[in-house]
């Protein structure tokens, strides 16, 4: 024989029969799905009866726990709720009443700030010449501030990876028909590489919002520098390629010298593959010490607030 918790749900308690979801119209879906089958399930059979009798507290749980539920299926989750509370004692009924006034008190809170967003949202127009030109005021001395430090940024680590790093040929041997050697060390910047009045027109352009007047937060972009540190971080990476340079040469000269060539490109090869984490060590500094790219202008952009 069924009983009225033979197929309802396993915890049917308040916080599950009240739990809110993401959108307002799909509050109480699970519920709503799992007492309508539970319902059709147990559907009464002949001279069974529809709703138990509930007492007060019972009935009141019962009230709230649908109260929410479309109202196309209220009835049926009704009676499936009655049937499931009431086998409950007073003690377990006041637990799931507080439990579902919780919950309640959240839906009513997630409400409210819902309607709060609404009220608050500005009517959508399209931009006007007035509002890109505000937007643009704000952008565009950001980005050649920003622009000027990446050329002065390019300028010094280029001209200090050229003074401190290895030129090509330092760290070679070669002969008639062979060459094995560590690679010129290349960490070039062109971070300003592009003209500023076409980033100014494009990017800003693009990235320009098209829905209104926004105030933009430049804060987290870099237009200034430490030359002094960006210079040491330069050094030491030199220094490092200069030392697997030396190495190299001692490990392949007495390759070399007994004609193991096999022997002599494994060694090249191992050689520079030592480079690797230097470009990696010496890319991260320019990341953390340099301008940077123009993302952080970008997400600036993109995260803007709008104010009319």
């Amino acid at each position: 024989m069924m009983t009225p918790n033979t197929l309802a749900p396993p915890a049917a308690t308040a916080e599950t029969l009240t739990a809110p979801l993401a959108a307002p119209k799909m509050r109480f879906l699970y519920p709503c799905a799992a007492l309508l089958a539970a319902a059709v399930m147990l559907a009464p059979q002949s001279g069974e009866a529809q709703t138990p009798k509930l007492r007060a507290d019972q009935q009141k749980l019962v009230e709230i726990s649908v109260a929410n539920v479309e109202p196309q299926y209220r009835a049926m989750a009704y009676e499936q709720m009655a049937k499931t509370v009431a086998p409950y004692n007073e003690a377990m009924i006041a637990q799931m009443m507080s439990a579902a006034s919780k919950n309640l008190d959240g839906q009513k809170k997630q409400v409210a700030a819902e309607k709060a967003a609404r009220a608050a949202k500005l009517p959508e127009r399209e931009v006007t010449a007035e509002d890109k030109a505000f937007m643009r005021a704000q952008f565009e001395p950001v980005m050649r501030k920003h622009h000027a430090a990446q050329v002065e940024f390019d300028k010094l680590v280029n001209a200090k990876v050229d003074a401190y790093c290895p030129k090509s040929g330092v760290y070679a041997r070669y002969g008639s028909g062979w060459r094995y050697e560590v690679g010129q060390f290349m960490m070039d910047s062109a971070l300003g590489a592009n003209k500023i009045d076409d980033r100014v027109t494009i990017a800003g352009e693009a990235y320009m919002p098209t829905d209104g007047r926004y105030q933009f937060d430049f804060s987290k972009v870099r237009t200034t520098f430490d030359k002094a540190a960006v210079e040491a971080a330069i050094k030491t990476a030199c220094d490092k390629v200069h030392a697997t340079g030396k190495a190299f040469l001692a490990k392949v000269d007495p390759i070399i010298a007994k004609e193991d060539w096999d022997g002599a490109f494994k060694a090249e090869g191992s050689a520079n593959s030592a480079l690797e984490p230097i470009r990696s060590e010496l890319q991260a500094a320019y990341d953390r010490i340099g301008p940077g790219d123009i993302s952080q202008i970008q997400l600036a952009m993109m995260n803007g607030k709008r104010i009319s």
